[in-house]
C-alpha cells in the first residue's frame, strides 16, 4: 500500500512537471520571437553599456578614486543599476497574466489539463529564464577589462551576479502577482514599478525610524544594503533565504487569485504559508553565516583573532559613535568596515555587546557617551569606538581613533572623490583594545638612551623613533626610558629594548643588562652595521658576549643583497620576502615583505637560537668595510665574503629569558615606520617580536586588509574602441539576434 502511494504521488509530480514545462516552453518561445521582447532586450543592454561606458571613462581619469570595479558597478546606485533592474522586470512580468486576461486565452489555459500552479510557475520560469539571458551579454565586461590589462576580482563579480539572480526572482514574482489582479499590461506595470521602487527605498528608512523592532526589520529587508554587501564580496546567505521566501509567497499569491475556485479560505491559507516561511526563513538565517568571496579574504577575521575573541571571559562593551554619512552625503567608508568586522566578531563570543550611534541623527546621546570617556567635539565629528569593560573601581576604558582603524588614501583623486580606504586596520586595533580592557596585565618596555640612539621623542625621519614609540603604545604597552643607574636596576622592567647603538655601551650599563636578563627580564636589540667614518671595521656596542650566550654571533661584515628597496641604497637596502624562519613569532609574516637597511651579518648556534628572517641565496657578507664607505659598487670576493642566505634576525632563549636581534635599525626610523606610509611589514615584525618575548600571542602583528583597487591607465583611443562595444556591440547583437528569428519565422 505504501509502494502505490508514492507511486501514484511519483507520477502525480511528474504530471506536474510536464505540464509546468510545457507552460514554460510556450512563454519562452513567445518571449523569444516578439519584437517587444527583443526592444527592451534592445534598451537593457544599451542602458547597461553606457553605463559601463561611463565607468571605463570614470576609472581611467587621472584624478578618478581607484575602487572595486563590482562596487562602482552593483553597489547601490539607482540609475546605473536599480532602475534598470526595476524597469525590465516590470516589463517582462506586465504581459504574462493580464495579456493572457485581455485576449480571453486564460480560460483556455484553465480547461486544458494545467492546474493554477503549473500555469504560474511556468510563465514564472519562462519570464526569468529570459531575464537571465538579458544578463548573459553583460560578461563581455569583465572580457574588456582583461583586455585593458586589469584584473579585477572573480568573487565579487559573481556575488554581484548573485544579488542580481535574488533581486530578479522577487521583482518578476511581484510583478506576476501584479499582472494576475489587473486586466491592464499597463496597470501592471505600473503597479510592479511603483512597488519595487517602495521595496528598494524602504532600506533608507533604517535610520529614521525609532522603533528598534522595525529599523532591525528594515535592515534585514534592505535591498540596498544587500547589494552594497554583494558588490564588495560579502555574501550572507540569509539573503538568498529572505528573496527565496518572498518569492514563494508571491507566486503562491498568484496561484491564490488565479485559482478560478479560490474562497476566503485561500487569503487564510497564504497567510499561514507567509507566516511559515518567515520561521522557516528566520531560522535559518540564524544558522548561516556571512561568506567572503574576495580574493584576499579581506573580510575573513584571522585565526588569531578568533583565538582570542574565544579566549574572552569578561564582557565588554563596545560602543561605535561614527557617523553614516560624510560630505555630499556619500557613506562613510569606515562605518562599514566597522560593522562588518563587529559583527564577525560578535559571531565568535558571547562576551562583545555592540551598539552603534549616529551622532548625526543621535547627537545629544553621543555627546553624553563620549563626555563619559573625556573626549571631546573632534572625536565627535570624526568619529571614535570606545570600548570599556568591568564595573566600578575595576572599570576599564579605552576607544580608537579614526586613523588607529584605517589608513586613507592619499593624493589629487582623494580631493575629487573623497576619502577612500586604502587599508583597513581595524582587526588588529580593536583586538588591542579588547585586550587592554580584558586583561589587566601591565607590561612595560624600557629603551635604552645615551648611546648614541635615536630619541623616542623625536620625529625627524631618520634620527627618531617616535613613530616606534606610538607603535608600542598603541597596543597596550607601557614605554618609558630604562634608569641604569637606579638602586633596583631595570626591575620594574618586562622587556629591554636597546635600539640603533652608534657605539660601545658603559661596562655598568652592560651589567645591569646582564644582571636583568639573568634574572629572567627579556631583550630586544635592533642594531645593524655601523660604519666607524675612515676605520675598515663596524662599531661594536658591548653587547656581544651577552648575546653569544644565547647562541647569536655579530659579524665583522656587512649583509648585502640585491632586492632593492625603492629609492635606497643599492645592496644596502634590501627587501626580503622569502626566508622566513620556523618560529612563532614569525609565521603570520611567512611570505610577507620587510625591508631591512645596512644589516649586520649574524651566526646562530644551532642547538641555542633560531633565525628569524635570512637574506637570499644571491646575498653576501661583505668584508670591505672601507670600499663600502667611499660608495664604490660592492663586488663580491669569494675568499673574503660570505656567501648568502645570511642570518638578519633571530630568537633564542636562556635561562627564562627571552631574546631576540634583529641585525638592522633604520628600519624603525619615523621615515620608514608611519603609519600612513606603510612600505612593508617592518611594524608587524617589531609588534611580532615584541609579543613572543612578551608571552602575549594577541600582539603578533595582525596584518592590514588590503582593498581592491583598480585604477585604468589607458590612451584614449582605447577608451574609444571599448566605449563602442558597449554602446554598439551590446545593443545591435540583440538586434541582430532579434532579426534573425524575425527571418526564420517568415520562412
Amino acid at each position: 500500500m505504501p509502494g502505490r502511494t508514492l507511486k501514484t504521488l511519483g507520477a502525480a509530480v511528474g504530471r506536474w512537471i510536464d505540464g509546468t514545462y510545457a507552460v514554460t516552453h510556450r512563454e519562452l518561445l513567445s518571449l523569444f520571437v516578439t519584437p517587444l521582447a527583443y526592444l527592451v532586450g534592445t534598451l537593457f543592454l544599451l542602458n547597461q553599456g553606457w553605463n559601463f561606458a561611463l565607468l571605463l571613462n570614470f576609472l581611467n581619469d587621472p584624478l578618478a578614486a581607484p575602487g572595486p570595479v563590482m562596487q562602482f558597478y552593483f553597489g547601490g546606485s539607482f540609475f546605473i543599476f536599480w532602475l534598470p533592474v526595476i524597469f525590465i522586470c516590470s516589463a517582462l512580468s506586465m504581459r504574462l497574466i493580464a495579456e493572457e486576461l485581455k485576449q480571453g486565452t486564460l480560460e483556455a489555459l484553465l480547461t486544458a489539463p494545467l492546474t493554477p500552479s503549473q500555469i504560474i510557475m511556468g510563465k514564472f520560469f519562462g519570464a526569468y529564464g529570459f531575464y537571465l539571458a538579458l544578463w548573459l551579454p553583460t560578461g563581455i565586461f569583465y572580457v574588456l577589462l582583461r583586455g585593458a590589462s586589469v584584473s579585477p576580482e572573480v568573487g565579487p563579480i559573481l556575488s554581484g551576479y548573485l544579488g542580481v539572480l535574488l533581486v530578479g526572482a522577487t521583482f518578476i514574482s511581484l510583478g506576476l502577482l501584479a499582472s494576475a489582479l489587473v486586466r491592464s499590461q499597463l496597470a501592471a506595470a505600473v503597479t510592479t514599478f511603483v512597488s519595487c521602487t517602495i521595496l528598494l527605498l524602504a532600506g533608507l528608512l533604517v535610520d529614521q525610524v525609532e522603533n528598534p523592532w522595525v529599523a532591525e526589520a528594515l535592515q534585514a529587508t534592505s535591498l540596498l544594503s544587500m547589494m552594497q554587501e554583494l558588490a564588495q564580496g560579502i555574501v550572507d546567505y540569509r539573503w538568498i533565504w529572505v528573496h527565496i521566501g518572498a518569492s514563494a509567497v508571491l507566486l503562491a499569491s498568484a496561484i491564490a487569485i488565479m485559482n478560478p475556485r479560490r474562497r476566503w479560505e485561500h487569503l487564510l491559507q497564504i497567510a499561514l504559508f507567509a507566516v511559515v516561511c518567515g520561521h522557516v526563513g528566520t531560522f535559518a538565517s540564524r544558522h548561516m553565516g556571512r561568506d567572503d568571496w574576495t580574493a584576499g579574504r579581506v573580510y575573513t577575521l584571522s585565526e588569531r583573532a578568533g583565538d582570542v575573541l574565544s579566549a574572552l571571559e569578561v564582557p565588554i562593551d563596545v560602543t561605535v559613535v561614527v557617523p553614516s554619512t560624510i560630505g555630499g552625503g556619500r557613506p562613510n567608508p569606515l562605518a562599514g568596515e566597522l560593522r562588518e568586522v563587529l559583527m564577525r566578531m560578535r559571531g565568535v563570543t558571547r562576551f562583545l555587546r555592540i551598539r552603534f550611534l549616529d551622532p548625526d541623527r543621535d547627537r545629544q546621546q553621543a555627546e553624553a557617551t563620549i563626555a563619559d570617556f573625556g573626549l571631546g567635539g573632534r572625536e565627535l565629528a570624526d568619529g571614535v569606538v570606545l570600548i570599556r569593560a568591568g564595573q566600578g573601581s575595576k572599570l576599564r576604558k579605552a576607544h580608537l581613533l579614526p586613523g588607529d582603524l584605517v589608513t586613507y588614501a592619499t593624493g589629487p583623486d582623494v580631493q575629487v572623490s573623497g576619502p577612500r580606504v586604502k587599508e583597513f586596520r581595524g582587526e588588529e586595533a580593536l583586538l588591542s583594545r579588547f585586550l587592554a580592557v580584558a586583561d589587566p596585565r601591565r607590561t612595560v618596555i624600557c629603551y635604552s638612551q645615551g648611546h648614541g640612539e635615536p630619541a623616542f621623542d623625536s620625529l625627524e625621519p631618520y634620527r627618531g623613533y617616535a613613530h616606534l614609540r606610538d607603535l608600542l603604545s598603541e597596543a597596550n604597552l607601557e614605554v618609558r626610558p630604562a634608569d641604569f643607574d637606579a638602586e633596583d636596576g631595570l626591575g620594574e622592567c618586562n622587556i629591554l629594548l636597546v635600539a640603533g647603538p652608534e657605539g660601545t655601551l658603559p661596562v655598568d650599563h652592560v651589567r645591569a643588562i646582564e644582571r636583568f636578563t639573568a634574572s629572567g627580564g627579556d631583550m630586544l636589540l635592533l642594531t645593524g652595521a655601523v660604519l666607524l667614518r675612515g676605520q675598515s671595521e663596524l662599531a661594536m656596542h658591548g653587547l656581544e658576549p651577552l648575546t653569544a650566550r644565547y647562541g647569536v654571533h655579530f659579524g665583522d661584515r656587512v649583509v648585502l643583497d640585491p632586492h632593492p628597496v625603492p629609492g635606497a641604497t643599492p645592496l644596502l637596502a634590501f627587501t626580503l620576502e622569502d626566508g622566513w624562519g620556523d618560529h612563532p613569532a614569525v609565521q603570520s609574516l611567512i611570505g610577507q615583505p620587510v625591508s631591512l637597511m645596512t644589516a649586520r651579518e649574524l651566526t646562530l648556534e644551532p642547538s641555542k637560537a633560531t633565525f628569524l628572517l635570512q637574506s637570499s641565496e644571491q646575498s653576501w657578507a661583505e668584508a670591505d668595510i672601507g670600499g663600502l664607505q667611499s660608495g664604490g659598487v660592492p663586488r663580491h670576493d669569494a675568499s673574503r665574503d660570505r656567501v648568502g642566505p645570511i642570518a638578519v634576525a633571530a630568537a633564542a632563549e636562556l635561562g627564562g629569558s627571552r631574546l631576540v636581534v634583529i641585525a638592522s635599525q633604520d628600519f624603525a626610523l619615523n621615515a620608514v615606520l608611519r603609519a600612513d606610509v606603510i612600505y612593508d611589514h617592518g611594524r608587524d615584525l617589531i609588534l611580532n617580536a615584541v609579543g613572543w618575548l612578551a608571552q602575549r600571542d594577541a600582539l603578533l602583528g595582525i596584518r592590514a586588509r588590503q582593498r581592491e583597487h583598480v585604477k585604468l591607465i589607458l590612451l584614449s583611443e582605447q577608451v574609444q574602441r571599448m566605449s563602442l562595444v558597449c554602446l554598439v556591440g551590446l545593443p545591435g547583437f540583440a538586434i541582430a539576434l532579434g532579426f534573425v528569428v524575425l527571418w526564420r519565422r517568415r520562412r
